[in-house]
């Protein structure tokens, strides 16, 4: 449930009075009792579709038309955003589609595209941590999953924890998002640090782009930490346990920028990189137990 100006909110429920079983129906014109509005056709918009019998499985998944988010395609148990439309087949699986949700046609939907004017990215990767751990990440620390979140519990005030994926192109054109609470700080920690991170594991050594929430002393800031140096911009608060945290990390070349959008504040900072092509892309935590909600990489391949 997750996200607004990025993200948005919709709960997708069935009701009566609707289109009848082959009828048009949209997301706020849902269908009739006994039908399910079919959002995830492969040349739809994921905002208007067709009503389906509820007791079919038109996509031969063994899941119930009316218990599957992509009818279309295999898979659909889960739909992170709520929008009616799975993570598996969603252009966006953080937000609802807007109203002009693919301006550059790429198949990736605002607020989900980094470049909604430069055709080619892809979702390469969305995790919901709906299920158990996919098979191929690494992990460092303590992560455990709970209800449809991952939570990082570091084992000590200096081991950052990180939980990373391999990344399927080699490119230096992409973008990590995540949302994320905090449930407690180490208050006797030097640094406190929350937020997602971008590695190229190279035989000479390790590169990483990191883009959190940090807490140093008193201060908290939002910090870009790249192997070229670091750039931060101060918040007020960033490890409140009350409010929600949006970050996105972005990569373009050699330019690398970190944004966040808190409950009260949101800012954005940028800082150059050696130019390294990440292999994995992840979560991190550092003196400070987060649950993740969601991770989403986006990549567009090289020229």
């Amino acid at each position: 449930m997750r996200t607004s100006s990025i993200l948005a909110f919709l709960v997708f429920t069935a009701c009566g009075g609707g289109p009848d079983i082959g009828g048009p129906c949209d997301l706020e014109d849902l269908c009739d009792d006994g039908a399910t509005c079919n959002l995830s056709a492969a040349d739809g918009d994921g905002r208007s579709g067709t009503c389906i019998a509820n007791d079919g499985d038109i996509d031969g998944d063994g899941l119930r038309n009316d218990k599957d988010f992509c009818n279309a395609i295999p898979g659909g148990t889960y739909d992170e955003d709520l929008d009616g439309v799975g993570d598996d087949c969603d252009r966006c699986p953080i937000a609802r589609p807007l109203a002009a949700p693919d301006s550059d046609g790429d198949e990736v939907d605002g607020p989900c595209d980094p470049d909604p004017s430069v055709a080619g990215d892809r979702i390469v990767l969305f995790e919901g941590f709906n299920a158990t751990l996919p098979s191929g990440w690494k992990m460092v620390g303590n992560w455990e999953f709970r209800g449809g979140e991952v939570v990082a519990t570091p084992p000590d005030g200096t081991t950052i924890g990180t939980l990373t994926a391999p990344l399927p192109l080699v490119t230096t054109r992409m973008a990590v998002l995540a949302q994320y609470r905090i449930d407690r700080v180490d208050a006797a920690a030097a640094q406190s640090l929350v937020g997602v991170t971008a590695i190229d594991r190279r035989p000479a050594g390790v590169s990483a782009v990191t883009c959190g929430g940090q807490r140093a002393g008193a201060a908290d800031s939002l910090l870009l930490d790249t192997d070229t140096g670091a750039a931060a911009k101060p918040f007020a608060n960033l490890f409140d346990t009350a409010s929600r945290y949006r970050i996105a990390q972005k990569i373009e070349g050699i330019q690398a920028a970190c944004s966040m959008i808190a409950d009260a504040e949101q800012g954005a900072v940028g800082q150059t990189t050696g130019g390294e092509a990440p292999s994995e892309a992840g979560l991190l935590a550092r003196a400070a137990t987060a649950r993740f909600q969601y991770l989403l990489v986006v990549q567009r391949p090289p020229s």
